[in-house]
This record gives structure tokens, C-alpha cells and sequence, in this order.
């Protein structure tokens, strides 16, 4: 429940209203393992809908799998190592390690999760599953006493099939965790703002703290204290030690780690500060907002901000103060720090939203016959947006990756992988989780040895000028695999071609292995001969492919 309402007299033990509490107690658990099971199912069926199963990770989540999966090594097989040279060395082998651009709260979890159920694909497609499902019964705990039932899983189900969640989902993210945090922290600050004890000031500031230890989006949460501030005109809480401990817990948990990888992060930034971005992300963001769940949802979410100027003190009205603060500090975060402007990066407010949305149903039709006539009108009017939630993008790499390991040649364990960006981060991943001894093997990247340039490479530049040039480095490091995938009528990074050029130098060394026709391309495993009987220079290597950082 959004309220804490304390009861002014326990009951006795073994009384009459004890054995109602107890009833009443067991049956909400029970409710809510329910709404937990069935938005676990849900999010499951709406994963395989989009592919999810059968499509390798892509750009950022490949990225994400790689950095829980080094965590879940480190611990199981690396602890007697330093970890900066673990870190190096598995970085080395698997360049995609994130762990610096984003912090590594959310990846340990990660890892746990990892140590229980392994690192396979469906595992930790169930993973971001839970969480989605976690969400949602959040979702379900708040909304249940002061709107009803019918209301709470409606928020479930809204929030469960938005296009939104369903991408976000059916990947290996962190915007769904930002999303739990960011809500489990707004509701703990509520509870500070009601009942002035220290332990919700605390959780807010822990939350808060492993929030930017997550992802950088979590820094909207310190707008909401001040939100609530405004919203309560309580001044007389900026007098009490209990409103500023979250700034200590913060400052000593996340804040070196925040100010160390800041200038990491940043680079990542796909805009300048100032009102240029906000002016485009304002309307970006409401466009996002709109197909979230569709417009007549938009139409509902202000009448949920009703009760706050109506003369009320209910879980109505502390539903919607919640719900309005959170929604504030999302939005203006994502209007003016210019870190992009994604769909994905408004999950946090998509809670609050449909908060809003439920309260407004409620405000038209208190009844709850009526409530789930409006809600299921709500419902069929988003299947537009909801029925049309993005494919998954398949490489048909996994076969290939298989051969790679079916060839892996002992002496010199490397393959090079040549294919646009979201492809070759995805082989990189692929790799790492077939590897029967992680790091057993160098996947290095093309866009390292042949190009470069910046951050995701979006100052990208081919690193030779000619396919001579080319076959060279590859020799250079004596290179004895060569992965490459081909999608004509993409031109993302000029080495592609480069390579396919070198191999029409000399044909001869380059024997397939496997190839495979798809529908947007092929994709070949090529073993260059000379290079296969050469050993690994893993120190060489391990220059070209490591953190640069370290």
C-alpha cells in the first residue's frame, strides 16, 4: 500500500480480528503471487511473439550479458586473481565489457541470477522477465486498495503489454531495473515525507544510490524530494537530519563511482547541454509518451491529478502524488540531460502514467462495472501500438559461432569478426557464452583492428586504405579465423568491404567452413591458411583488443 496507516490498538493474539488480519495477510500474498505469475507468463509469451528466443543480443544487451557474465566468472573461477587483470584479461578475449559506462550494481544481481540458473540465453531472457514482473505486481501492491482490483491489473496489463516493456522485455536491459528502482525509491520517499522515520529516508538514499550505480537515468531521483516539497509546502522538513541523510548515503555509495566514469559516460552523449535538446527532446518525448499506450490514455492521465486540489486525505490522493512526482522527474530528467532520446528510456515513466490513467478511470466511473468497461475500452484502443511492438532483429549468427568452436585451433584461439556494429558485438557475445572455459579464446573485433573512432565508433574511420593492407594486419597477428557477415546494401564501416577485397587477393588461403544464406545477406567462417599454423601472441593481442582504460 501507497499509505502507512498505523492501527491505533493491536489485536491480541488468537483474536477474533487477529485470525482476520492473518486471513487477510495470507490472502494478499497470495494475490500477489498470482499477479507475479501470470506477468511473468505474460512477459514470457510476449518474448517469444517478438523473437526473443531465437535472435542473438543486440547492440547495447550484448554488452550487458557480457558485463554480468565477467561478474559470474570473476567470482567463480577468478577470485585468486587480482581483478583489474581478471577484468583485463576477460575484456581482452570479450571486448564488450560495460562495467565503467554503466556501474555494476545491476550486473551483480545479474551474475546471482547466473549462479542460480546459468548464463544460457533463456536464462537470462527469464531474468529480464521477473523483473518486468516484479514491476508489475509492484504495480498491483499500490493500486489494489484505493482503486480496486480491476484497476490494479489493468495498470499490470497496460504496463506488461506496452510496447515499451514488450521491447525492453524481451532484451537484456537496464532500463526495466531502472524502472523497479525508481519506483521502489519514489514510494519509500513518500513514506519518509508521512510517517518522518529514518528508515524510509535511508531506503530512499539506498535505492538511490544503487540506481546510479546502475545506469545514469536513476539521477531523476533527486528530483523527488524537492518535488515533494513543493507539492507538500512541508518546509519544516529541511530542518531535520533525516531529509538530508539520503545526500550522505548517495555521495558516499555512488558518488565516486559517478564522478570517476562521468567522463566515459558523457561520451556517450548523443547531444549538447542546453535548450537545442530540450526543445527536440520535449516533443520527441511526448511522441514516445504517446504510442506508450496510446492517445486516449493520454486523455485519462491528467484527471488522475484531480485529487490532489480536491479536499482529501486517502490512498486516492497519495496514489496521485506519487504517481504526479515520479511522472515530473522522469520527463524533465529526459528533457534536459542530453544523454538520447530512445523509447526504452521513458519505462520509468510508464508506472506513474498509468497510475495516473487508473485514477482517472476512477474519477469517471467510480463503479467497478464501469471501471472494466473504460478499462477494457482503454485496452482495445492501444492495440494499434501494442499489437505492433518491434520484431527482434536476427544476425543467424549462432550457427556459425558453434563452428567457430568446432574449429577453434588450440594453439592460436582467435577469430576476427568482421560485420556491421550490431552483428559483431552480438557474434562477441555469442562466443562468450559458448566458451566451455571462459576466456579461451580471442574474438576480436573489426571495428578495433581495421577501424575506430570514438565512442560506438561514431566518428568511425578504416584504419588501412587498401585491401593489401588489410590481409597484412590480419597476418600481422596471425589471425586464423575470419567470421564474416555480409547484409548488401549496408555500408556502416568501409573495413567490411576492405576485407571482402582482401580476400580476392588471394582466394586461396581463405578456406569456408560454413556459410550461410539469409534472407538479408550471408554469413562465413573462413579459416586463412598460413595464419592457422602459426601460435597465439597473446600479449600482442591483448594491446590491440584490451580496456584501454587500464
Amino acid at each position: 500500500m501507497v499509505a502507512c496507516v498505523t492501527p491505533a490498538t493491536a489485536p491480541s493474539p488468537g483474536s477474533e480480528t487477529d485470525q482476520s488480519a492473518r486471513t487477510s495477510s495470507r490472502t494478499g500474498i497470495i494475490e500477489l503471487g498470482l499477479v507475479a505469475l501470470l506477468s511473468c507468463a505474460l512477459a514470457v509469451v510476449l518474448q517469444i511473439r517478438l523473437g526473443a528466443y531465437g535472435a542473438e543480443f543486440g547492440y547495447d544487451e550484448c554488452s550487458h550479458y557480457v558485463s554480468g557474465l565477467f561478474i559470474h566468472d570473476y567470482l567463480a573461477w577468478g577470485l585468486t586473481t587480482p581483478p583489474v587483470k581478471y577484468l583485463r584479461d576477460f575484456s581482452s578475449a570479450y571486448p564488450l565489457v560495460g562495467i565503467g559506462h554503466w556501474g555494476p550494481f545491476w550486473y551483480g544481481i545479474e551474475a546471482f541470477w547466473m549462479f542460480l540458473f546459468g548464463w544460457s540465453r533463456v536464462s537470462v531472457l527469464l531474468f529480464s522477465a521477473l523483473t518486468t514482473a516484479a514491476i508489475a505486481m509492484l504495480l498491483y501492491r499500490v493500486a489494489a486498495k484505493p482503486l480496486g482490483k480491476v484497476l490494479a491489473v489493468f495498470c499490470v496489463l497496460a504496463f506488461v503489454s506496452s510496447p515499451i516493456t514488450q521491447v525492453s522485455s524481451a532484451a537484456i536491459m537496464l532500463d526495466g531495473a531502472i524502472t523497479l528502482l525508481c519506483l521502489l525509491a519514489t514510494l519509500a520517499w513518500f513514506r519518509y515525507t508521512r510517517t518522518l522515520h529514518w528508515r524510509y529516508s535511508i531506503a530512499f538514499g539506498l535505492l538511490a544510490a544503487f540506481g546510479l550505480l546502475t545506469k545514469g537515468n536513476a539521477g531523476c531521483l533527486a528530483l523527488i524530494p524537492p518535488l515533494f516539497l513543493v507539492l507538500d509546502r512541508n518546509w519544516s522538513l529541511l530542518k531535520r537530519a533525516s531529509f538530508w541523510a539520503p545526500v550522505a548515503i548517495v555521495v558516499v555509495i555512488a558518488g565516486p563511482w559517478s564522478v570517476m566514469t562521468y567522463p566515459l559516460v558523457s561520451q556517450g552523449f548523443r547531444f549538447g547541454w542546453g535548450w537545442p535538446y530540450t526543445s527536440v527532446a520535449v516533443a520527441e518525448n511526448a511522441r514516445i509518451l504517446l504510442s506508450a499506450y496510446g492517445p486516449l490514455l493520454l486523455l485519462l492521465a491528467p484527471l488522475g491529478a484531480l485529487p490532489l486540489f480536491q479536499d482529501r486525505r486517502d490512498g486516492t490522493r497519495d496514489l496521485s502524488a506519487v504517481s504526479v512526482v515520479l511522472l515530473t522527474a522522469v520527463l524533465v530528467f529526459q528533457c534536459v540531460v542530453p544523454a538520447a532520446i530512445q523509447d526504452r528510456y521513458l519505462e520509468p515513466a510508464l508506472p506513474p502514467l498509468l497510475l495516473l490513467a487508473a485514477i482517472g478511470m476512477r474519477q469517471i466511473a467510480p463503479r467497478p462495472v464501469i471501471s472494466l468497461a473504460l478499462a477494457g475500452i482503454v485496452m482495445l484502443a492501444a492495440l494499434p501500438w501494442t499489437a505492433n511492438a518491434e520484431i527482434k532483429r536476427q544476425f543467424d549468427l549462432t550457427e556459425a559461432v558453434t563452428q567457430i568452436w568446432r574449429h577453434r585451433i588450440a594453439d592460436n584461439p582467435s577469430v576476427l569478426v568482421v560485420s556491421e556494429g550490431g552483428a559483431e558485438g552480438a557474434a562477441v557475445a555469442e562466443i562468450a557464452m559458448q566458451d566451455p572455459a571462459r576466456p579461451s579464446l580471442f574474438a576480436v573485433r573489426g571495428s578495433r583492428l581495421l577501424g575506430g573512432g570514438g565512442y560506438n565508433s561514431q566518428e568511425y574511420q578504416p584504419r588501412f586504405k587498401t585491401p593489401k593492407d588489410v590481409l597484412a594486419a590480419i597476418d600481422q597477428y596471425a589471425i586464423p579465423l575470419v567470421l564474416v557477415r555480409l547484409e548488401p546494401g549496408r555500408d556502416d564501416w568501409a573495413h567490411i568491404a576492405q576485407v571482402e577485397q582482401a580476400r580476392a587477393l588471394e582466394p586461396q588461403r581463405w578456406q569456408v567452413l560454413y556459410r550461410k544464406l539469409t534472407a538479408t545477406g550471408s554469413v562465413t567462417l573462413y579459416r586463412l591458411t598460413g595464419n592457422d599454423r602459426q601460435k597465439l601472441d597473446a600479449a600482442r593481442l591483448k594491446q590491440l583488443t584490451g580496456p584501454r582504460s587500464l
